[in-house]
Formats: structure tokens, C-alpha cells, sequence
């Protein structure tokens, strides 16, 4: 009995249990956030922006701000620089690789400024040592604006169907509640575990949380972009990238340093601002240059992916 308690209570089981939570609550949210989007007469592009990439971000938000609440400061940051790495290089290469994901530039070419914005925000911030109070409100302020701005452009069509959907809404809203509740405590197992693994290997929870903690929360992002695309939505991959890693730095990281200030050597996360500012900006001239994210570029992004991924583990070991 002791023998099976003890599996049971394993960070590996405790980690790939948190990340089915994760997974299938956040199945649970997007869906139903979607129905109701649609239902209020939300622009898909604006879905796909907002409504959908705050779903599958809500993972990361979870995470990060029940680690700040526990001043894991290291799990905060490492979880976003990882996630939107894995956002970039890792889901939109696998989609990429599996179909070209054409794209209208006039229609994200606000948010690719504020994925700009953001990134370098974000990077000046840690090199300065700058993540506080101040700070965050200062992102949470930004975010405001980005949600306003992507809203006040929204061009949804009215709604003329016939009877009353309230009992729809309500289901949907259930829903959404049962998949927060499954996200929260999926998330909960996540730090404990990731924590543990760490301890476990002797690996720093900075490794820790730019891989498996990163890669467990951008698993939303790849299902999410996976069913869009099989839907015939393509474009709607890039929105949602685009909007979750604004999300990621603005809100995410936002909320979290509100609560407790983050202080870190930058030497620390180094290597990983290396990868976050080459992925970004390959992403963005892509948007700015190509009308499609090709196989091509989905095999560039692929190699950083695991580039980033080698030597996270092998300097983290060496640590």
C-alpha cells in the first residue's frame, strides 16, 4: 500500500496529472468561451486575438500567479519566457510543418506592434532588474489598452436567430467555471511537481520552468491551432500566438508582479532572452515580409526549439 501511495504521490505522476487537468480544462473553457464570443457577435479574428488566446494563456496565468503568491519568482518568469518560445517555436512550427497558415497582415498588424512593444518591455525590465509593483501595473495599463483597442475594431454581424439561447448561456457558462476550477487545481500539482522534478534532477527551477512547466502550459496554444486549422481557420493560429504571448507578458506577468516583486540575475536567464528575442523577431519579420507561415519556417523555428531546449538542460545540469 505504501509502495502504491508513494507512486501515486510521485512528482512525475503529480506533473502528468497536473498537465491533464490543464489540458482538458482548458479544452472545457475555450470551447464554451468561444460559443459565448460567437454568440455575443465577436469577430473571429477578434476571438482569435482576445477571447481564445486568453483561454489558452490562462494556464500560464494560473501557474505564474499561484507561484508568486508563493514567491517562486523563478517558476513566474521562467514559465512565460518559455511559453512564448514554445508559442513560437515549437506550436506554430508544428502547424506550420503541417500546412502553410496564410494570414491577412491588416488585421494583426496592431498586435504585432504590441508583441514588439511587450517583448522588449519585458527584456529591459529583468536586464534593469525592474520587475515590481511599478512594473506591473504598468503592463496590466498596456494590456487594458491592447484589449480596448482590439474591441473597439471588432466588426461582428447582429444576431437575428430566432427564440431565446438563456439556457445555453447558462450551460456555457458552467462550463467555463468546471474548466477554471480544473486549470487552478491542475496547476496547483504543476508547480509541486515541477519543484519536485527539479529537486529530484538538481536542476535549477528555472530549467525547469522554460521546458516542462512552459511546454505543459503552451499544450493549450498547439490543441487550440491544431483544431482551428483541421477547421479550415488558419489565420486563426497566428491570432491566437499573437494574442497569447502578448497576454503572457502583459497580463500574466503583469498580475504576478503585483504581487510579488521578482528578483533575478540576469546571467541566469541569459540564454533564454537570447532565444525569446530571436524567435520573436523571426515571428514578427515573417508577419511584416511573407503572407504565409511555410514549412520552411516552420522547420527554421523547430531547430531553435530544440537548440533552446539542449542547452537549457545541459548548462542546467552543469549548474
Amino acid at each position: 500500500m505504501d509502495i502504491i501511495l508513494n507512486i501515486i504521490q510521485s512528482p512525475f505522476i503529480l506533473f502528468a496529472v497536473g498537465a491533464l487537468l490543464i489540458f482538458y480544462g482548458s479544452d472545457i473553457l475555450i470551447d464554451n468561451s468561444i460559443l459565448i464570443a460567437k454568440y455575443y457577435n465577436i469577430s473571429p479574428v477578434i476571438i482569435g486575438l482576445t477571447v481564445v488566446a486568453f483561454g489558452t494563456s490562462l494556464p500560464e496565468f494560473i501557474v505564474s500567479v499561484m507561484a508568486s503568491i508563493r514567491d517562486e519568482g523563478q517558476i513566474v518568469l521562467g514559465n512565460i519566457i518559455g511559453s512564448n518560445i514554445a508559442n513560437i517555436s515549437l506550436v506554430l512550427a508544428f502547424i506550420a510543418l503541417y500546412k502553410n497558415i496564410i494570414f491577412s497582415f491588416t488585421k494583426i498588424k496592431t498586435s504585432i506592434i504590441y508583441l514588439f512593444i511587450s517583448t522588449i518591455s519585458l527584456c529591459l525590465a529583468v536586464l534593469y532588474n525592474k520587475l515590481a509593483l511599478f512594473t506591473g501595473i504598468g503592463f496590466l495599463l498596456f494590456f487594458v489598452f491592447f484589449i480596448y483597442g482590439q474591441f473597439k475594431n471588432a466588426t461582428g454581424k447582429n444576431n437575428d436567430d430566432e427564440g431565446s439561447e438563456e439556457d445555453s448561456n447558462i450551460k456555457y457558462f458552467i462550463f467555463i467555471i468546471i474548466g477554471i476550477v480544473a486549470l487552478g487545481y491542475g496547476s496547483n500539482l504543476f508547480i509541486d511537481s515541477a519543484i519536485g522534478i527539479a529537486a529530484f534532477f538538481n536542476v535549477p527551477n528555472i530549467v525547469i520552468s522554460v521546458s516542462l512547466v512552459a511546454f505543459g502550459t503552451s499544450v493549450p496554444e498547439l490543441v487550440t491551432s491544431i483544431v482551428a486549422l483541421k477547421k479550415g481557420e488558419a489565420g486563426f493560429v497566428v491570432g491566437n500566438i499573437l494574442g497569447s504571448n502578448i497576454i503572457n507578458i502583459l497580463l500574466v506577468l503583469g498580475s504576478s508582479v503585483t504581487i510579488n516583486s521578482i528578483l533575478i540575475d540576469f546571467s541566469s536567464v541569459k540564454l533564454s532572452f537570447y532565444f525569446l528575442i530571436i524567435s520573436t523577431l523571426i515571428f514578427i519579420l515573417i508577419l511584416f515580409y511573407q503572407k504565409a507561415v511555410t514549412k520552411v519556417h516552420g522547420i527554421v523555428l523547430l531547430i531553435i526549439y530544440c537548440l533552446f531546449i539542449y542547452f537549457q538542460f545541459s548548462l542546467g545540469m552543469i549548474l
